[in-house]
């Protein structure tokens, strides 16, 4: 998901010469839909963002002591706040991304409360301590061992600005719950939704969860200050940047990255649902989704008939704040939608659907591309190698679903991919095959939303989970824990190593490792013989 980074590149790309603030410490942005100045926001300076972490710090042994059900009611309040500010968070999302305002709602809002309410269910029972090895523990070592489920301390969020308030809670939800204290910086691009964040944060005592504002000189000053994780959702490029800078402290970093997902459409595929489910897919939020479909593979002898369908339903979308498709949110990703769309064409791609003059048309700086759809797709093309991250969407013919298979893995990175048929073991064996962070049968990229499941990619697209267990888990430290339940009685592998101390260890290892029972006959009588002497050598 493309967002932030350590460089001001945000938000520069998103201001022209003639609306940039006169202020430079204040962040302007400009409605990408209705081309109209909005709320300007004051960023933070350097110094204030380490101040916000020295805060976070001091008051972050309170938040972790206090108990997880403590924690959940205080957090509840949060979702109450949201509840009370619904109407004006769905404004300003559309507002200051171009998006409809239903698409404020379903992808921003809804799964917002959604993983809230999940949280609050579920992670008492996740940070219990669990017992572990129950039964070798005590009979070999003589020791019960627990694991401890701690939190980091302080966590450091940066978020991007295509969802910028529902991501901004996939990290820092699960790093309160599990009882960090965070500081988040939400995007520079979309400062009036770090604002109404900060609001719902209210509830919660000071320092807890604060909001700094800016761009590269705020997140820098995040990453060094330092925090005790990191949660980065952005872009490859500048995740390679946080990384490098947070391994000057060895602050770990789970990271949401981008992705140029692939969507494979069987011979057997219930077209009309597929079409459907991949026109979704491609064109949400216009496109600007790191788990956009960017290439769909179509098996020959169904693409007619798919293309036929997807070109009828891209049709009768609405460019609107009420209708379906948004504007872009960036000049940046107009520049780059329209780069990778003449390139593809002047390579040999074929225009099915919209185009670089068709839709919207653009007038004192708003930023509308129409849905747009192609046939062909080859490495000679910019789109092939760049992720484009805005409303196009190539369709490839192949011969069958292995072809399709081999280049989902070759020819792109997945942070999802969807695979589309009426067969169960079909679906199986492919989505054994694919690599990818979340793999759906019949459905794309709608798992982000769904906070029970864990969210991540592989490779280009990032490591580490969000959302379930793993994305609470994420933000706590397993500590073991292991108490001898002998306390008066040296362990048998302190010194002395005399004779029977080492015959006794041997015939543990020979017990264990024996490949026939006879064997380990001889190892257990080894054993009985010598234990005794082995432990008096301990006295």
């Amino acid at each position: 998901m493309t967002g932030n980074n350590l460089v001001n590149e945000e938000l520069v790309m998103a201001q022209t010469a003639d609306n940039l603030p006169q202020d430079p410490s204040m962040l302007a942005p400009v409605g990408p839909a209705s081309g109209k100045p909005l709320a300007q926001v004051r960023s933070n300076t350097a110094e204030e963002v380490r101040e916000a972490v020295a805060h976070a710090r001091k008051v972050a042994p309170d938040w972790a002591a206090l108990d997880p059900r403590g924690r959940v009611h205080l957090l509840k309040q949060v979702r109450h706040r949201i509840y009370g500010m619904l109407d004006e968070i769905i404004q300003v999302v559309s507002e200051q991304c171009g998006k409809p305002r239903a698409e404020a709602l379903t992808h921003d809002v809804l799964p917002t409360v959604l993983m809230l309410q999940y949280f609050e269910r579920m992670a008492p029972r996740w940070v219990r301590p669990e017992r572990v090895g129950r039964l070798l523990g005590p009979s070999l070592f003589a020791t019960a061992s627990r694991v401890e489920f701690r939190p980091f301390g302080v966590v450091g969020c940066i978020s991007p600005w295509n969802y910028p308030f529902f991501l901004s809670f996939l990290g820092a939800a699960p790093a309160l719950f599990a009882g960090n204290t965070v500081v988040l910086k939400p995007s520079e691009v979309t400062p009036g939704v770090g604002e109404l964040i900060r609001r719902t944060f209210e509830p919660l005592p000071v320092g807890v969860a604060t909001v700094v504002q800016g761009g590269g000189v705020a997140g820098a000053a995040l990453v060094d200050a330092p925090v005790d994780k990191l949660c980065f959702i952005g872009s490859p490029g500048t995740g390679r940047k946080i990384a490098e800078a947070a391994a000057k402290h060895l602050t770990p970093v789970v990271m949401e990255l981008g992705g140029q997902d692939a969507a494979i459409v069987c011979d057997d595929a219930d077209l009309d649902v597929a079409s459907s489910g991949v026109l979704w897919g491609a064109f949400m939020n216009a496109g600007q989704t790191c788990a956009a479909v960017e290439r769909v593979y179509v098996v020959d002898s169904v693409a007619d008939r798919f293309e036929e369908l997807l070109v009828d339903k891209a049709a009768s979308l609405r460019q609107d704040p009420e209708g379906e498709v948004g504007s872009l949110t960036s000049e940046r990703q107009l520049e780059t939608v329209r780069r990778h769309l003449a390139d593809a064409l002047d390579k040999g791609g074929k225009l099915l659907s919209g185009g670089l003059e068709a839709g919207r048309s653009n007038h004192n700086g708003t930023l509308w591309a129409a849905p747009t759809i192609i046939d062909g797709r080859s490495e000679e093309m910019a789109l092939f190698s760049e992720e484009t991250f805005g409303p196009l969407l190539p369709v490839i013919r192949v011969r069958d679903e292995d072809e399709a298979v081999r280049r989902t893995n070759e020819e792109g990175f997945n942070l999802t991919s969807s695979v589309w048929t009426r067969s169960r073991d079909k679906a199986r064996r492919i989505s054994s095959q694919v690599k990818a962070g979340s793999i759906l049968i019949n459905g794309h990229g709608h798992t982000a939303g769904a906070p029970w499941t864990p969210w991540g990619g592989v490779g280009e697209s990032g490591y580490g989970r969000l959302n379930g267990i793993y994305g609470l888990r994420e933000f706590l430290v397993p500590v073991n824990v292991s108490t001898s339940i002998a306390p008066g009685l040296k362990s048998l592998w302190w010194y002395p190593y005399g004779e029977p101390t080492t015959k006794t260890l041997r015939a543990f290892a020979e017990v264990m490792s024996a490949p026939k029972l006879s064997d380990k006959g001889r190892a257990l009588k080894s054993l009985m013989s010598n234990i005794g002497g082995a432990l008096k050598e301990k006295l």
